[in-house]
């Protein structure tokens, strides 16, 4: 089921995410981009604490990720997809043919790393253009390890990858097509 508006779970996560860092650091967030260099550092926090209270990592990881997809959904024109397996949701843009789980680049982002039981945070995109896609992604300067996973690093990949997909698009005659959930359903079956 594809939502426009962030559904009630998501909702809820990023709420809790808005209070968390709100309480830790004082600051309050907007969903705006530039806020996620706030989140990234409240992250940075949490993951000190997370070998001596590893119940924060189930916890806070869906806050900030539900918080990111927010952020994505309204700054890229997406959605929520909604699979009955809930690990899976997705935010899926409407321009281009992307498509990423939010939730596990929250969890990226709180454990510094993919090394955790959150779901996968892959860039999801039509197979016809993966080689492309890499192609273009790796003249991006290297970026250091301990960036690699950061919100805004994510979000910068994201902003490369939806620009670098609409302009192939175009080239190819295909500017404004525009994506919707059924486009989707073959991505998860």
């Amino acid at each position: 089921m594809a939502i426009d508006e962030p559904p009630p779970q998501i909702l809820e996560l990023a709420s809790a995410c808005l209070e968390y860092v709100d309480r830790a650091l004082g600051f309050t967030l907007d969903f705006s981009p530039d806020t996620l260099g706030a989140v990234d550092h409240y992250a940075t926090t949490v993951r000190a604490n997370l070998a001596a209270k590893p119940s924060l990592g189930p916890l806070i990881g869906p806050a900030v990720g539900a918080y990111f997809g927010e952020v994505v959904r309204a700054h890229f024109d997406g959605f929520w997809r909604i699979p009955p397996n809930q690990h899976d949701w997705a935010v899926c843009l409407r321009t281009v043919f992307l498509n990423i789980n939010p939730i596990g680049v929250g969890f990226d982002a709180l454990y510094g790393g993919t090394d955790h039981d959150g779901p996968r945070s892959a860039l999801r995109i039509a197979p016809e253009d993966r080689e492309f896609l890499d192609r273009r992604l790796a003249t991006l300067p290297p970026v250091p390890e301990d960036q690699f996973h950061l919100l805004t690093t994510r979000f910068e990949v994201l902003e490369v990858a939806a620009e670098s997909l609409r302009a192939k698009m175009e080239e190819e005659g295909y500017g404004g097509t525009e994506y919707t959930e059924e486009d989707y359903l073959l991505d998860y079956g």
